[in-house]
Formats: C-alpha cells, sequence, structure tokens
C-alpha cells in the first residue's frame, strides 16, 4: 500500500491467488486422503459436514475482512493510530467469537451432527470428523485475519512460508495419521497445519514492517462498522453453506451415496473458482478501500480498469483448467465406482464455462460491499452462489445427476444477468458505478 501511489496488482493478487490454491490443496487433501483410504460413504462424510466449518468461516471473514479494510482506509489517509486501535480491536472480537462458538460446537456435536448426515452410513463417519473439527475455531478465526493483514502489510516471506508448511504438514500428517486413525486422524491433521500457518504468519508481527501497537481497545461502534464492512462479503460462506445443503440432500434423496461422491466434486470445484477469485478480490478490496481513503478519482478509476481486466483473463483460464483435467479429478478422489466416476466427469465438462461468471460476479459484489451498496452485495452473493445455483441444480436435478451440474454451472451466469439489467435499465447506472462516493 502506498499513500501516493496507485495500489500494485501483482504482489496482492499473486500472494492471495497463491495463499488461495494452498489453502484449497489444503482442505482438497482431507478428501483425496480420505477417498484413497476409506470407502465413498466416508468421502461423502467428510463433505456433509462442511457447513459447520464455512459457518465459522461466515463470522471470521465477518471479522477479518472488515477490519483489514479499515486498516487499509486508516493507511490510506496516514492515520498510524487509527490503524493500532482497529488491529487491537480485531483480534480481541476473534478472540471472543472463537472460544464461542467452539463451545457451542462442543455442547451440541452429535445434534449438529444428525442435522446433515441423518443416514446411518454416513453419520458414523460425520460424527468421528466433527469430534475434530469442532476445535478448528479458536486457530481459522485469528488466521483468516492474520492472513489478510500479513498480506495487505506486505510480509510476503512469513506469508509464503506458512502457506507452504501448512499443505507440506497437512499432506504428511493427513496420509500417517489417516492410516493409523482415519477420518479422525485426517481432521486432526487439519488442525495441527493450520496451528502450524498461523504460527509463522505470527512472527511478522515482530518485524518493522508492522510497526502497531496492541491495546487494549474495544469499541462497540468500531465493531459494528468491522462487522458491517465484512458481512455482505462474510454472507458469502453462508451462502455455499446453503448450496452445499440444498444440493447435498437433494442428491443423497434422490441419487444415493453414490450420486453425493459425484456431486461432491462439482461442489468443490465450483467452491475452488469462488475462492480463487479472492485474488482479485483482495486486490480490489485494497486498491477500492486505498482509494477512498486517499479521496482519489485516479486511483478508483484504474483499480476498476485492472479488475475487468483480471477477472476476464481468469476466468476464461479457469475454464480452460476445468475442462482439461476433468476426466483426472475422479480418480484423483479415487470414486470407486466406475460409471460414478464417468458420471463426475462428464458433470464437471458441463459445468466448466459456469467459471468465467462464478469470477465475475465475486468481483462485481465486492464492488458494491465497498461503494456504499451492501444490499447489492448481498443480493447477488445470495444470487449467485445460492438461490439460483441450488434451484436449477435441482430443478434440473429432477431429470438426472448431470441436470444438477448443468443448473450449478447456469446459476452465476443467471444472476449476474439479472443483476446487469437491473443497474443499466431500472437504476442507470454503469455495472461498476462510484458515483455515490463523491470522490475527488
Amino acid at each position: 500500500m502506498s499513500d501516493k501511489k496507485n495500489v500494485s496488482f501483482f504482489p496482492v493478487f499473486m500472494g492471495a491467488t497463491i495463499g488461495v490454491i494452498l489453502e484449497i490443496i489444503g482442505l482438497l487433501i482431507d478428501e483425496i486422503v480420505v477417498g484413497n483410504l476409506s470407502n465413498d460413504a466416508a468421502f461423502a462424510s467428510v463433505n456433509l459436514i462442511e457447513p459447520y466449518t464455512y459457518l465459522e468461516v461466515f463470522l471470521a471473514y465477518l471479522i477479518g475482512v472488515g477490519g483489514a479494510a479499515l486498516i487499509v482506509r486508516a493507511h490510506g489517509a496516514g492515520d498510524k493510530k487509527r490503524m493500532s486501535q482497529i488491529f487491537s480491536q480485531t483480534i480481541i472480537m476473534c478472540a471472543i467469537v472463537g472460544f464461542t462458538l467452539t463451545a457451542i460446537y462442543v455442547i451440541f456435536t452429535p445434534q449438529l451432527v444428525h442435522v446433515v448426515a441423518d443416514k446411518p452410513e454416513v453419520y458414523k463417519y460425520s460424527l468421528e470428523y466433527f469430534n475434530v473439527m469442532r476445535f478448528y475455531p479458536l486457530l481459522d478465526m485469528f488466521d483468516t485475519f492474520i492472513f489478510t493483514y500479513v498480506l495487505y502489510r506486505g510480509g510476503y516471506v512469513q506469508f509464503y512460508t506458512a502457506m507452504v508448511a501448512r499443505v507440506v504438514v497437512n499432506a504428511g500428517l493427513s496420509w500417517y495419521l489417516g492410516m493409523e486413525m482415519g477420518v479422525t486422524g485426517i481432521a486432526l491433521a487439519s488442525v495441527i497445519s493450520i496451528g502450524v500457518a498461523l504460527l509463522i504468519k505470527l512472527t511478522f508481527l515482530f518485524t518493522k514492517k508492522h510497526g502497531l501497537k496492541m491495546t487494549r481497545y474495544l469499541n462497540f461502534r468500531d465493531a459494528f462498522e468491522i462487522a458491517q464492512l465484512g458481512f455482505a462479503e462474510s454472507a458469502l460462506t453462508a451462502f455455499i453453506v446453503i448450496l452445499e445443503v440444498s444440493i447435498n440432500r437433494f442428491t443423497l434423496t434422490k441419487y444415493g451415496k453414490l450420486g453425493v461422491a459425484a456431486i461432491a466434486i462439482v461442489i468443490d470445484i465450483f467452491e475452488f473458482v469462488l475462492y480463487l477469485g479472492e485474488g482479485i478480490s483482495e486486490y480490489e478490496t485494497v486498491a477500492i478501500n486505498d482509494s477512498i481513503g486517499k479521496n482519489s478519482k485516479d486511483s478508483m478509476d484504474h483499480s476498476i480498469k485492472t479488475t475487468k481486466k483480471a477477472v476476464l483473463i481468469e476466468g476464461i483460464v479457469l475454464t480452460a483448467i476445468i475442462l482439461l483435467t476433468a476426466s483426472l479429478l475422479p480418480g484423483a478422489m479415487d470414486i470407486d465406482d466406475p460409471k460414478t466416476a464417468e458420471q463426475a466427469t462428464i458433470m464437471l465438462m458441463i459445468f466448466a464455462p459456469g467459471a468465467l461468471f462464478i469470477c465475475l460476479s465475486r468481483v462485481t459484489a465486492i464492488f458494491y460491499q465497498y461503494t456504499l451498496r451492501k444490499r447489492r452485495t448481498l443480493i447477488l452473493f445470495g444470487m449467485s452462489v445460492a438461490v439460483c445455483p441450488s434451484l436449477l441444480g435441482i430443478l434440473l436435478g429432477q431429470i438426472s445427476l448431470e441436470g444438477i451440474a448443468l443448473g450449478v454451472g447456469l446459476g452465476p451466469a443467471v444472476a449476474i444477468a439479472l443483476m446487469y439489467v437491473y443497474v443499466r435499465f431500472i437504476r442507470k447506472e454503469k455495472l461498476f458505478d462510484y458515483s455515490i462516493l463523491k470522490i475527488g
């Protein structure tokens, strides 16, 4: 970040993108190892329990994204005292929410597992997995904020070291502990690996680049502002939960556990594309809030132009990658049934073109989040991630299992088309209009 120059695209984009890729690889390792060491029921069980992980991620983003955005604004305005206050406030909020959520998960473990995995063949594995993952919020709540903060502040050595260490530790321990303890060991590897990564990133706080003081600062007005800024983007995680629960439950009822195993790969890739778009949206977040802090129209125009080019390129590249790897992914996750593996390949190829619209809907929603249109952000995220993919997936899923993948892929395209019609023809605005901010 700089008080005079425009925010550079590649340092933030590459850092966030590589970080997200490594995080996703870490998450996929659980499923790959489960697929290779256990049966399809265990593989489906890991996916069924994920909504509770995403609930924690929702709260982590609510705090971490909003806190980081305010720090960027304060930096753009040159207010170091304000930066220290927001940093301290965010850390305190992470501690409070992390311990509270973990306590709820521990107290209500059997009941929570039964909600998402009520079939006998998957309940046992889901319970074993969640018995460990219920402690995940204690670490990830802090890690989400520190991930963003270290990246924004230029702690690239700590950032990349932590990301690589997380993948290596998770891969090694998942295989070893998975062989010894089953899904319990695989979940334990995930918790240990994120703890290692967090410790490495925390070393940035002892460098000169950090330069902020930790104080006993807790202001409810600031807490509300942090939550308000972070809510729209963090709601993305809640919408993913809706997508997973609705599609998984429908598939489990109509096509059984093998159907869940197949559609789980499509949902994983949907989420992969969505989260990979974080590289561009992280740049967008920094650039927009830095422009607001500096009150610079030129900086804002530059960020919009850069974002548009980047999302077009990324969407096309991701579509091509999905098409090229569609036949490999079912085997990588060791889908045992040949027919299911073949169906999963076809479903991925059907879904692939949706990648471009997933990327476009994400950056458009993030733009509205920081330009005083949070309602539009919620609507666009909800429509592109939850409502349209779920409804179209279930509707077309009445015809065939492949129809679910078609509906999930079409969902984001329909959502962004509806938003474009609303903005251009009803509101009479450009899709990326920021005149409401009165910058410059």
